[in-house]
């Protein structure tokens, strides 16, 4: 199995090439500063000793179905080798190679990108304009990021789908849905009348929820939602 020496030893160059990359535990690697939108790259384990799989996502912390700072959401992608080496997807320890070409693939294609989605905005209708991932979005986090946003009657439509469907019908099936359930339920009075002030004061606090007490916190910065008139 793929080690944590070995995975520190993959990252390691990488980070004191940019100081704005966090290595925040969990194989995992946060384009710092934190706002409402995470950006990391995650080095995982794979049932072959020898190889280890690397993908990039792009997270939001403020939505109801949001439960920890640690998640993958529901947007990313795998970052495989570059075409001149062997591997494809796969990243094989037993290949002195991988080293430079880790830092090759993501100086060259994932941190232009993430660098690029420095605002909440940006990041939200990046996700949404995407053809290729778009459709792995489900309507809670639509329903979030048009609170977010502040696209009040779109989010009204959705709550109302959302409340026919799943508030008060089944019970939770764990905690974390219970939570994401009473958050639904939060929404339904500030949406319906309109208070955005209500709205933002509710994304902010799951936001805190998730980030207070996380290796995330230090470089969270608490800026405001483009529901208060920002960008």
């Amino acid at each position: 199995m793929t080690t944590a020496r070995q995975i520190k030893g993959l990252s390691a160059p990488l980070l004191a090439r940019n100081a704005d990359l966090l290595d925040a535990g969990k194989n995992t690697l946060w384009l710092t500063p934190i706002d409402h939108v995470g950006r990391l790259i995650l080095i995982d384990r794979t049932s072959d000793a020898d190889s280890c799989a690397v993908s990039w996502h792009i997270v939001e912390f403020f939505t109801p179905e949001t439960t920890s700072w640690f998640g993958l959401g529901r947007y990313g992608d795998r970052i495989g080798r570059s075409k001149h080496f062997p591997g494809g997807w796969g990243w094989r320890w037993s290949d002195p190679t991988i080293y430079e070409d880790f830092i090759e693939r993501v100086e060259t294609d994932i941190l232009p990108l993430f660098r690029s989605l420095d605002t909440t905005r940006k990041c939200l209708e990046f996700k949404r304009g995407d053809p290729e991932r778009s459709g792995y979005l489900n309507r809670y986090w639509h329903l979030g990021a048009c609170v977010a946003l502040g696209e009040i009657e779109r989010a009204r439509e959705l709550l109302s789908r959302l409340k026919a469907h799943r508030i008060g019908g089944q019970p939770a099936e764990s905690p974390a849905q219970q939570r994401m359930y009473e958050r639904l339920r939060a929404l339904d009075q500030p949406l319906s009348s309109g208070d955005r002030a209500a709205l933002c004061t509710l994304l902010a606090q799951w936001e805190a929820e998730n980030l207070v007490g996380s290796p995330l916190e230090p470089y969270w910065q608490r800026n405001a939602f483009p529901l208060e008139g920002v960008c």
